[in-house]
């Protein structure tokens, strides 16, 4: 009987020590998915609404002394660029070569292939109505936004007269494109300012950007290359 009392007060214990440890694994599977749904909420609301928004430099314009368009989306951009012009804000709208593979190859062949961007941007703005000696062109065969700055950098160097500009892109693409020209700019021996105006017939949806494939691809896209300009990029502007 004693050890029969005994055996039944281990399975007792057992069982409670059981039970025990079930409440509290219960009590931190429940902790788990409740901040589990507090991130989800923040993530939801918070975040994702927001990275949109994150990736654009919009600024009060102020006269400045040339308008750069950066190479890309050519419609959005050159419409907002003469836009600008048009208000008055600056007199001069600049443009820099991009890079075109087998450029070179067709030239040496005879083969003519049609205007870049910069040329076809350079078109659109006279159509548009701006004077076409008000339109100056760099060369530089720029392949990124980086390129582009570095150029703009050395024309600026070399025109001491030139102390502000306007950035003239697509949204998703203003905010890293500001943080690329304020760097290259920084090695320059004075300070320029730069006013961001992305354009604003982007059809880039900032505040429901999920909603489209286009607009998703934007935003994945620029946040990797804003990841990039911080840990590799910005140090090679100096």
């Amino acid at each position: 009987m004693y050890r029969n009392d005994n055996k039944g007060m281990g399975m007792t214990r057992e069982k409670a020590g059981m039970k025990q440890y079930n409440m509290i694994t219960g009590k931190k599977i429940t902790a788990i998915l409740v901040v589990l749904f507090a991130f989800f909420i923040f993530v939801s609301v918070f975040l994702i609404p927001n990275l949109g928004q994150w990736l654009v430099a919009l600024d009060k314009l102020q006269a400045s002394d040339m308008i750069v368009v950066l190479m890309g989306s050519v419609t959005d951009r050159i419409l907002q660029a003469t836009d600008i012009y048009n208000e008055r804000y600056s007199d001069k709208l600049v443009f820099v070569n991009s890079y075109r593979v087998g450029y070179d190859i067709f030239v040496e062949r005879g083969v003519e292939i049609p205007p870049g961007n910069a040329q076809l941007s350079k078109m659109a703005a006279i159509d548009l109505g701006v004077p076409e000696e008000n339109i100056l062109i760099l060369e530089g065969n720029a392949k990124s936004t980086q390129d582009e700055a570095l150029v703009i950098r050395e024309y600026i160097r070399n025109n001491r007269a030139i102390e502000s500009i306007i950035l003239v892109t697509s949204k998703w693409h203003s905010g890293r494109s500001k943080k690329i020209f304020r760097k290259a700019l920084s090695g320059l021996d004075r300070e320029i300012n730069i006013y961001s105006s992305p354009s604003k017939y982007d059809p880039f949806n900032v505040n429901q950007w999920w909603k489209d494939k286009e607009d998703i691809k934007w935003v994945v896209l620029e946040y990797l290359k804003l990841a990039n300009f911080y840990f590799r990029e910005q140090f090679l502007l100096d």
